[in-house]
């Protein structure tokens, strides 16, 4: 199965106020996404994180760059998350010759995927089905078709800080109607 997710902001303290996520620290947010992924993504699944996966975490008594931190944070994160991981870089990921170093099977600027064009920012679906993108959070809705094309939102924030499979997203393209699963 395919799996895509965006903007979980690992260790991000500031992103709990600025999105109105609801939890109380950085710790409950952590696992509460550790655990919705690995809820519904299996070991063998595909998932393709679609950027601003975390931030460095900085242990106490241990000195690191910040280069060295977020490698390690990236990699101890990835460690506890079920699935073939793929990151298409955000504007809060490091470059993408440090994120191949993080543990990433793969890091892509953008790719395109069954006929989807998957980014981190919105843009212009042009050719393809859909954009699947984050970069918004809760700014925009999770599925919208606008003149210029169909987007999804896919960004935590707007998907019940879980992932969301490909084949649903294919499923509201054809029946032009998002369900109950997405979370607006």
């Amino acid at each position: 199965m395919i799996y895509l997710v965006s903007d979980t902001h690992f260790y991000h303290k500031n992103i709990i106020e600025y999105c109105h996520r609801p939890f109380k620290h950085i710790g409950e947010m952590n696992q509460t996404l550790i655990s919705n992924w690995n809820s519904v993504v299996c070991p063998d699944d595909e998932v393709f994180h679609l950027g601003d996966f975390t931030m460095a975490h900085f242990v106490e008594g241990k000195w690191e760059s910040y280069k060295q931190a977020y490698i390690r944070t990236c990699r101890e994160l990835l460690a506890q998350l079920n699935g073939h991981k793929t990151l298409i870089l955000g504007n809060h990921d490091a470059k993408a010759r440090v994120s191949r170093e993080c543990g990433w099977e793969a890091v892509e600027k953008q790719m395109v995927l069954d006929g989807f064009l998957l980014t981190h920012r919105p843009c212009e679906p042009t050719g393809y089905l859909a954009n699947i993108h984050g970069h918004v959070h809760d700014k925009l809705p999770f599925y919208r078709r606008e003149q210029e094309g169909i987007y999804f939102n896919i960004s935590v924030d707007k998907t019940g800080f879980s992932p969301v499979s490909l084949a649903y997203l294919q499923e509201i393209i054809e029946t032009n109607e998002a369900g109950p699963q997405s979370l607006e």
